[in-house]
């Protein structure tokens, strides 16, 4: 995998991994003393997340363990066509699963290439709060030796469940980091998608 024109690397390792998350709290952040559906989940899949990272899994192995986490539980097709911001339109129908394909293999690749980051002691939920149409979560990745990488989860109601639309690590957002890149890609090719499918598989 390639290091050129890669995302800031812990920001990655948490960007695109989990799942769902519900809305609640209306007047703000939670009561104390109890977690919300939505950080009780966010909590399981970022202890999955840890785990996974943790297992001794390698190669093409681990980045299908993570290919898999990503179908179950991120909003990887809204987070992939707002990556296109003004070119969404342009995506062909008949390319829009192949996009989608390669935006996971994109996600799980960066898990793999660095998955040493994201195998900390712990995971800590802390509160969360209504932001828009979403509900924002504040967790935590805890390392060894008393550090910790904040994390900002947004989640939103999809069906029965929830998933994760956005996440934010050092005070970026995902789907802003990637938008930026990929419409990049395409202005730089004016607007060849073959181009942005190139760079994804590249960089997988």
């Amino acid at each position: 995998m390639k290091e050129t024109g890669l995302l800031d690397r812990r920001y990655v390792l948490v960007a695109l991994a989990a799942g769902s998350v519900s809305l609640a709290w209306p007047g703000g952040v939670r009561p104390a003393g109890a977690a919300t559906g939505p950080e009780s989940y966010v909590q399981a899949i970022g202890n999955d997340v840890i785990a996974l990272a943790k297992s001794g899994a390698q190669g093409g192995s681990l980045r299908s363990r993570f290919v898999s986490l990503l179908q179950r539980h991120s909003d990887i097709r809204g987070i992939a066509l707002f990556s296109l911001g003004t070119y969404q339109k342009q995506l062909p129908a008949s390319e829009r699963s192949k996009y989608f394909d390669l935006v996971i293999r994109y996600a799980a690749g960066f898990f793999t290439y660095y998955v040493n980051d994201f195998a900390g002691r712990g995971f800590d939920v802390k509160s969360s709060r209504p932001r828009g149409k979403s509900i924002e979560v504040e967790s935590s990745i805890l390392y060894d030796g008393g550090s910790t990488a904040p994390v900002r989860w947004s989640v939103v109601k999809t069906g029965s469940g929830y998933r994760v639309n956005d996440v934010n690590v050092r005070g970026i957002w995902l789907s802003l980091q990637m938008q930026q890149q990929f419409t990049s890609v395409l202005k730089r090719n004016k607007g060849d998608f073959q181009a942005l499918f190139k760079y994804l598989r590249e960089n997988a």
